[in-house]
């Protein structure tokens, strides 16, 4: 059973106008005074916005406690200070360029990106799986990128921008498909194919540093893991649970050598648009048959694929109820959507405040374990951060 970690990042919005307000340190300063949470929380490139990270967990329950807890004690400090905490792709509304963390680093990137800062106002959910041989871990991320189009349809959730409906159940990931390295990754022969080329991207200077890949999956530089970014940040932690469920059990699969299409990176690139335009209605490759097929064969496809992963994992029927779940109550772009055709802004600010109110969980599973008592579960050789410094959320 692979290890892994979750990272979900949070904007701090204005109550009215659901536009990002600087506040994040602020927050930080409130939550890092407890000691479970504190070595958790990191900044991020925007003021409006801060990260929480699971420890390295073996089980998806635990991660789940974890990153309700959080939500809960955010949810908390952001009344304090009369703002909301916003679990999503993108707010509802911008006020010109955002505010950036002052760091010589996001400094240096704030000037590479030019007008572009002025967009980049989006958050993601990052799933990190330690593959501990380097040959595995490049053999993993190559099958598991046949999947990103798949894994963004279901969890797209950023589909408003300047306070307007764009069409787009991830807009997000349209905003990020300017970056010098988006979308999907290349195929890579090896680890030391991988090392070679992605280096030759920073002495181009497209990059500042292998920290700034924007791939929608990638390799860390600094830890054994695979690391998942295709992820719009999610409304709920039932979301983020199932897509790290999901994307563990595709890791561990891949990683196994277990056969897929190898699609060419311009079909896969074509199929990230369509899962980020259309989501769940989308008709995306099988990356298993290589024909066209919906969404929704697809996850059957991927569930008999992935089912000895999730069996060795416990995770099976978490899957199955999570993804039938979003069938019937639809993405969290869907449910924004409806949201907003009901009750406006209004309803849109009930619907992110629900995300961090501490009442999460719409099924029973295991996840009664007190927080303190999960934080100390694991030890680990590789930090629980995995942080990597990127602004490509």
């Amino acid at each position: 059973m692979l290890r892994f970690g979750v990272e979900e990042e949070f904007m701090l919005v204005d109550p009215h106008r659901l536009v990002p307000v600087s506040l994040a340190g602020e927050i930080r300063d409130r939550l890092s005074v407890r000691e479970e949470l504190a070595p958790q929380i990191g900044g991020e490139f925007l003021a409006a916005q801060l990260e929480y990270a699971t420890t390295i967990q073996t089980g998806v329950a635990a991660a789940g406690t974890e990153l309700l807890a959080f939500r809960t004690a955010l949810g908390d400090a952001a009344r304090e200070l009369a703002v909301i905490p916003l679990a999503g792709g993108t707010p509802f509304d911008v006020d010109g360029a955002a505010a950036i963390v002052p760091t010589e680093r996001y400094q240096h990137i704030a000037s590479e990106f030019g007008e572009m800062l002025v967009d980049h106002q989006v958050n993601g959910l990052h799933v990190h799986v330690e593959v501990v041989d380097p040959d595995a871990r490049v053999r993993a991320l190559n099958g598991t990128r046949d999947w990103l189009p798949f894994l963004l349809a279901i969890t797209g959730d950023s589909p408003f921008w300047h306070g307007r409906d764009t069409g787009f159940e991830s807009w997000r990931n349209v905003i990020l498909r300017r970056m010098p390295t988006a979308g999907c990754p290349p195929v890579f022969d090896d680890a030391a194919d991988y090392r070679r080329r992605t280096q030759l991207l920073v002495d181009m200077g497209a990059l500042i540093d292998l920290g700034s890949i924007a791939w929608a999956a990638r390799l860390s530089e600094r830890f054994p893991t695979v690391e998942v970014r295709v992820f719009d940040a999610q409304l709920s932690v039932d979301d983020s649970v199932m897509a790290a469920a999901l994307t563990r059990a595709i890791v561990d699969t891949s990683a196994q050598g277990a056969a897929g299409s190898c699609a060419p990176a311009e079909l896969v690139d074509a199929a990230l648009w369509e899962a980020g335009r259309r989501g769940a209605d989308a008709r995306l490759p099988d990356p298993l048959s290589g024909t066209m097929s919906t969404v929704w064969a697809l996850a059957d496809g991927l569930v008999e694929w992935i089912r000895p992963s999730l069996e060795a994992s416990g995770d099976l029927e978490l899957v199955i109820d999570g993804l039938e779940r979003i069938r019937l109550e639809g993405t969290g772009a869907a449910r924004q959507r409806e949201r907003h055709r009901d009750s406006g802004a209004i309803g849109l600010r009930g619907l992110y405040r629900e995300g961090c109110d501490g009442r999460e969980r719409r099924a029973p599973t295991p996840l009664s374990m007190p927080f303190a008592e999960v934080a100390g579960l694991m030890s680990s050789p590789f930090p629980p951060t995995a942080r990597q410094g990127s602004v490509a959320s």
